[in-house]
């Protein structure tokens, strides 16, 4: 994999079939934010490939999580799944894909997967949003009073689901 990361973001969920949607749903999301719907059918397609390798292998009775995550680096975008399936058999690259499995911090594994971005570009040149420190409910005191969304979130994910048909 490629060394320097410009933007990164992740997604955990349950290796349920209902994963597949979601990972559509968040490919689209993010990708959109990085003003990179060239890629879209694309990045979609593989994503949703090794998620579901991850929900076929999981024990339905007991499912395992799956970690989506896509990362910005040098020429690439990279897709990365983490999961802790025993035994699972590693995917094939496609054309154009650069494909490969490691071992996770933790035990598991990080299936990952490198496409160019489009026209030569760079992850430095991607135009991305600007983007604030996350905030963790780690930090803040523990005061016994419910936490409410974040209203500038929700108008931002209604926004976004707003423009999307739900059609590729």
């Amino acid at each position: 994999m490629s060394a320097h990361t410009s933007q990164m973001d992740d997604i955990r969920l349950v290796a349920q079939p209902s994963a597949l949607p979601v990972t559509e749903l968040f490919v689209r999301l993010i990708l959109t934010d990085w003003s990179l719907l060239p890629m879209l059918e694309q990045v979609t397609a593989t994503a949703k490939r090794l998620v579901e390798a991850v929900v076929d292998a999981s024990d339905p009775k007991a499912p395992a999580f799956v970690t989506l995550r896509l990362r910005l680096r040098a020429e690439v975008l990279s897709i990365e799944v983490d999961d802790d399936v025993p035994g699972r058999p590693d995917p094939q690259a496609r054309p154009g894909e650069r494909l490969g499995v490691e071992p996770a911090e933790g035990g598991g594994r990080t299936t990952w997967c490198e496409l160019p971005l489009p026209g030569g570009m760079t992850a430095r040149q991607v135009r991305l949003p600007r983007r604030q420190d996350r905030r963790t409910l780690v930090d803040e005191p523990v005061s016994g009073d419910p936490v409410a969304a974040d209203p500038k979130v929700l108008e931002r994910l209604l926004t976004r689901l707003s423009g999307w048909s739900g059609q590729s």
